[in-house]
């Protein structure tokens, strides 16, 4: 049983605690038919948004993903619960173009609360997610795609580096603002991850160009590394986000404007 109140990561994350019902179709990574069920899910997805690009699709998808690894941080960050996101303990929903995570059980990840220091249990987790999770997931999504790898690790260190933004301006005490801001150093350090061992360099150490934002003091408006290629969906006009690297300033902020 989770010891906190789970209602930001079902409603910020895209969690569930439930197994899914049969209303969605229904994925599991958990075999060896991996690559398969991941290629289906885009493949389903790129036919919910009514196009056939995969680039497009794929991108899209992956950017819509990315909440999995910010709820995980968020909940080790703010409750110290290693969420147990391994494969075996989830499935993935597809309802026309809405994806959810649906964990089959609440357990912390197994052996981390049994380290001796926070840096080893920092470490342990950030392998949990980025070697076991997303890793094969870049990597499938990728050569379904066509996506580069550093374009979808980028998308991931987009959502986290967002989220730190709104978790600082959020908290309440120095104590967890030092905590965030321990693990953002750690996470994305430019030295070669030990808890990624197949990277050579990190490749969610990256930095992000960003605006005042205009109508709230002392908040940024981040700008992505890599466009979501949103503005090809079919419609009568492009639609490209605020946070594009593709787009002018100018624009971004009348955009912005519009949204909020």
């Amino acid at each position: 049983m989770l010891s906190f109140d789970p209602t930001l990561l079902i409603s910020r994350h895209k969690f569930l605690f439930e197994a899914p019902d049969n209303s969605a179709n229904i994925y599991s990574f958990d075999g060896d038919d991996r690559a398969l069920q991941i290629a289906d899910l885009v493949t389903r997805f790129a036919m919910a948004l009514g196009t056939t690009d995969l680039r497009t699709a794929g991108a899209i998808f992956f950017k819509r993903y990315c909440p999995i690894f910010a709820g995980a941080v968020y909940a080790w960050l703010h409750h110290r619960w290693a969420l147990d996101v391994s494969y075996v303990n989830m499935k993935v929903t597809l309802t026309g173009n809405n994806v959810k995570f649906h964990l089959l059980g609440t357990s912390q990840v197994a052996g981390i609360e049994s380290l001796s220091s926070d840096e080893e249990k920092d470490e342990a987790y950030m392998r949990h997610l980025f070697q076991d999770h997303a890793s094969p997931l870049v990597a499938a999504v990728s050569a379904h795609t066509g996506i580069s790898q550093p374009a979808l690790w980028h998308t991931i260190a987009y959502s986290i580096s967002y989220w730190r933004q709104e978790w600082l301006a959020e908290s309440e005490t120095e104590l967890l603002n030092e905590r965030i801001e321990q693990w953002f150093r750690y996470a994305t350090s430019r030295s070669t991850p030990s808890w990624l061992p197949d990277k050579r360099i990190n490749p969610i150490s990256c930095e992000f160009r960003a605006l005042d934002d205009p109508l709230q003091e002392g908040h940024k408006i981040l700008i992505r590394k890599a466009c979501c290629m949103n503005y090809k969906l079919p419609g009568e006009e492009p639609h490209y986000c605020y946070t594009c690297p593709l787009i002018s300033d100018e624009q971004r902020m009348e955009q912005y404007l519009e949204a909020h």
